[in-house]
């Protein structure tokens, strides 16, 4: 009797030109990096460019017959957030490309239930997450500052002369983690294992930890997002300090998150977390993983304070009946909070913008002012036009 396997084709990443660097270009949403994603040769999508996340996700089931190959197994997986494991459709021979690159035999998943909302929290389409795998293989720079995502075939040697600092990373599953110390007020040190993750837009995470295990008296409650499983809702605190090797910065926002994601290598005294795009974005970095490495240097924005969701307002994407926009939750103990707006209310105006005539971007950025500026918001409450004005204030 003769029993016949058939196995997948390794899969692989290559450039599709003769140089030894390709770039291509990202836009920035609420932190967050986008860039078109070419799938089977066929659509290009809107992937967050996510070092924080193994596998190459597809997140709206509508593109599930939209490939020309056939989908092989089920796969569950957890993410942020207190729902159940979610359902995906495992695709083994996917082709993936990004400007001169160009991966082929890619597994990707595709969500089985339209369950993650990312539109509205990030103001633009979203189709899914560009995985870390191209970490390994690649020396990556995120150049924020030109909106390019670098990728170097070979290390790039003369770059990397000038002026920048190499850190060791330890690899796990393609993603890498810096050791770093957190300083809270009373000037105690914590040991912490952190994730570099381009797919976070919030300073620091800490994971399955309370802002009191930190001896951190002061926070609010507040939803810091979306993850693979729904809603993030978060304990939102600062620390006093952070120390990456010889580089400090202070009051840093940290966001407590419970996850069943976590590294159980790490030592239970040392906390187990990431480090987001509101920190990377400060620094001009190489992921070096083939080296297990990063090479940084402060830009000039590494002075610039650090705050979090000046708004404390998050928004529904799709517009009202009556094209304004839906408050889906507001930060506890926040001025809007205060002001008398409410989880529901539909906001028709801001400032003297009609919502009628803005996208969910546009809205962002007016309820985003700096610190210390006042704000009117017109809303609707069971059909009555109300409005409010308070002043922008950080209240962590």
């Amino acid at each position: 009797m003769c029993c016949l396997f058939t196995h997948a084709a390794p899969k692989v990443y290559s450039f599709t030109t003769s140089k030894s660097k390709v770039s291509f270009p990202f836009k920035v949403f609420n932190n967050i990096l986008i860039v078109d994603v070419r799938v089977n040769k066929t659509k290009t999508l809107k992937f967050i460019f996510d070092s924080g996340c193994k596998s190459t996700i597809i997140i709206h089931p509508k593109w599930l017959d939209s490939f020309d190959i056939p989908y092989k197994q089920k796969v569950y997986f957890s993410g942020l957030g207190f729902k159940d494991s979610i359902e995906t459709m495992k695709v083994d021979d996917g082709t993936l490309e990004l400007g001169q690159l160009k991966g082929e035999h890619i597994p990707v998943f595709i969500l089985s239930k339209d369950s993650l909302n990312l539109d509205h929290y990030l103001g633009t389409d979203v189709d899914g997450i560009f995985g870390a795998e191209i970490f390994e293989k690649y020396y990556v720079r995120v150049n924020y500052k030109t909106r390019l995502i670098e990728l170097y075939n070979q290390r790039p040697g003369k770059k990397l002369k000038n002026s920048y600092q190499k850190m060791a990373v330890q690899m796990r599953k393609s993603k890498g983690y810096l050791s770093c110390m957190i300083l809270n007020n009373k000037n105690e040190l914590f040991m912490s294992e952190l994730l570099l993750d381009t797919g976070s837009n919030i300073p620091v995470i800490i994971k399955n930890k309370e802002p009191a295990d930190l001896h951190l008296d002061k926070y609010i409650n507040a939803e810091i997002g979306e993850g693979l499983s729904g809603a993030l809702y978060s304990k939102v605190s600062r620390i006093k300090r952070i120390f990456i090797d010889t580089l400090k910065l202070d009051s840093v926002i940290v966001a407590f998150n419970e996850t069943p994601i976590t590294f159980k290598d790490v030592d239970e005294n040392t906390l187990d977390g990431n480090i987001g795009n509101d920190i990377l974005n400060r620094l001009d970095m190489y992921f070096a993983y083939p080296e297990n490495a990063i090479y940084f240097k402060p830009t000039q924005r590494i002075k610039e304070p650090f705050d979090f969701n000046i708004s404390n307002i998050i928004l529904l994407e799709n517009k009202s009946k009556n094209n304004g926009f839906i408050i889906k939750s507001i930060a506890g103990d926040s001025p809007p909070l205060l002001a008398g707006l409410q989880k529901g209310d539909e906001i028709i105006k801001i400032d003297r913008y009609k919502c009628s005539d803005i996208n969910i971007e546009d809205a962002l950025l007016l309820l985003n002012k700096r610190i210390g500026k006042k704000i009117t918001i017109q809303y609707q409450r069971n059909n009555v036009i109300s409005k409010v004005t308070y002043k922008l204030v950080s209240i962590i």
